[in-house]
């Protein structure tokens, strides 16, 4: 029997460790961003994470979000309301968790100097994951697609582990985070200030509308096929190389002074 692109992917992915969103692509956003740090934002940034590169915190927050004093940031990282609940009860909209500590933080940090040096530390380590976490189809939309299952393979597996840990995995199989990020980082100087264009609420929307346009290329099955990886491994890739300019913009923003 022909075995399909999907199947032979599953069968690899099955017999060892498929890479989640938190691993590959973070750091893939991570390395993108550090790409186009300017040399003074980058000696700044390392100087306060012990001369690391950003790559090497890109999922310090997933690992430290269970833990005390960390755990206050465990609901930061995905967009719990349902479209009934974005609204308090005056009727004020309520951000999304992501992006509203991002904008504390970038306008905490505007004056970075006057702060202490492990407050830097834990911002850097929260923005370089954040604005990955932002740039997530599922993430912001979460209450949504939390309960989804699709079929996946022999598999039966929640849409959300599957668009956080197998999409890019599928499409990039062999690359590391460091040759993902060079495979995708290569638009030009024009396109990538498009991509910088406009504020985390912006930003933040875009997601929101690619998100919707994820769902709705899932076949009304919502059997994984060929067809609808090849449809939305694109979408999640521009979210990647989007991510990573904004994080540099950021960065940038904040340290090149």
């Amino acid at each position: 029997m022909k075995r399909t692109f999907l199947t032979t992917i599953v069968a690899l992915l099955i017999a060892g460790n498929a890479m989640a969103w938190d691993n590959r692509s973070h750091s893939t956003i991570a390395r993108i961003a550090e790409k186009h740090l300017t040399p003074r934002a980058k000696a700044n940034i390392e100087r306060y994470i012990d001369g690391h590169s950003v790559v090497y915190y890109a999922s310090w927050m997933d690992y430290n979000r269970t833990f005390p004093p960390y755990d206050v940031t465990h609901d930061w990282h995905v967009d719990y309301w349902t479209d009934a609940q974005r609204t308090d009860a005056e009727g004020n909209p309520l951000p999304p968790q992501s992006v509203d500590n991002i904008k504390r933080i970038m306008r905490e940090m505007s004056d970075f100097r006057s702060m202490p040096d492990s407050v830097v530390n834990i911002n850097i380590k929260y923005l370089v994951h954040l604005v990955g976490d932002m740039h997530c189809p599922v993430h912001v939309n979460f209450a949504k697609y939390r309960p989804l299952k699709i079929k996946w393979g022999k598999e039966q597996i929640k849409y959300h582990k599957f668009y956080d840990g197998y999409i890019i995995a599928l499409k990039h199989k062999n690359a590391s985070p460091l040759a993902l990020a060079d495979e995708l980082d290569r638009v030009d100087d024009a396109r990538r200030a498009e991509l910088q264009a406009g504020t985390p609420d912006d930003w933040h929307e875009e997601t929101l509308r690619y998100s919707t346009k994820s769902y709705e290329l899932l076949p009304e099955d919502k059997v994984i096929t060929d067809k609808y990886l090849s449809e939305v491994a694109p979408l999640a890739e521009h979210l990647l190389v989007a991510a990573g300019y904004r994080l540099a913009l950021i960065f940038n923003t904040i340290f090149d002074k």
